[in-house]
């Protein structure tokens, strides 16, 4: 076969394969791309810190010498008593549980249950979810409504919580207490008693 011919038998062939190879060049790189841009713009979950309550101490009392009656802590004329205190932390202690598993299934319709509407109203203001969406890892993310405030902020916050004590504040709110570290106490919710139940109430501002 003359070189020529041979040239274009090669070059018949060669083509169509030449072609393939730059085809699925083209697209792995493209793939490739679409994922790098795709995971940039996934938010990620902020560090899990307590966002809207400040770090607290407990009441500091023990209790273990303390009779039923004797007074804990006294808001004016009302008294809370050791048996009232235990009996509160004990009701606490449930509402956290529940609030954990709540946290664990992101059941955001059960968790506006355990909401106040004073808790509502701030945390799907505009101006305090741009606060929030600031200091989020992920820079971009904007939080738009409580939904997105629940989803974002507090159920990466709010994983496997305990009650190491509480503090009231006032006869009807409580702040709930865990030791995030060694001698390192922090309000992990603020929770007020209503006629319906134990509320997340948010700090004073």
């Amino acid at each position: 076969m003359p070189v020529s011919e041979y040239y274009i038998h090669m070059t018949k062939y060669l083509f169509p394969v030449l072609f393939l190879l730059l085809v699925c060049v083209f697209s792995c790189a493209t793939t490739n791309e679409s994922v790098v841009q795709d995971t940039a713009t996934v938010p990620q979950p902020p560090e899990e810190v307590i966002e809207d309550v400040p770090p607290a101490r407990s009441n500091g009392i023990s209790l273990e010498n303390m009779k039923d009656d004797d007074v804990v802590v006294r808001f004016d004329t009302i008294a809370i008593t050791k048996q009232a205190f235990i009996t509160t932390k004990s009701e606490i202690e449930i509402v956290v549980d529940d609030l954990n598993k709540i946290t664990l299934d992101r059941d955001y319709t059960r968790w506006l249950g355990y909401t106040s509407e004073e808790y509502r109203d701030v945390f799907s203001g505009r101006d305090v979810l741009d606060q929030v969406s600031a200091s989020l890892p992920t820079k971009g993310v904007r939080l738009r409504t409580l939904q997105d405030y629940f989803n974002y902020v507090f159920v990466p916050s709010r994983q496997n919580m305990r009650v190491d004590d509480i503090q009231f504040v006032s006869p009807t709110r409580v702040y709930v207490i865990m030791e995030i570290a060694p001698s390192s106490p922090a309000a992990i919710y603020i929770l007020e008693k209503t006629p319906s139940g134990w509320k997340l109430v948010p700090k004073n501002r």
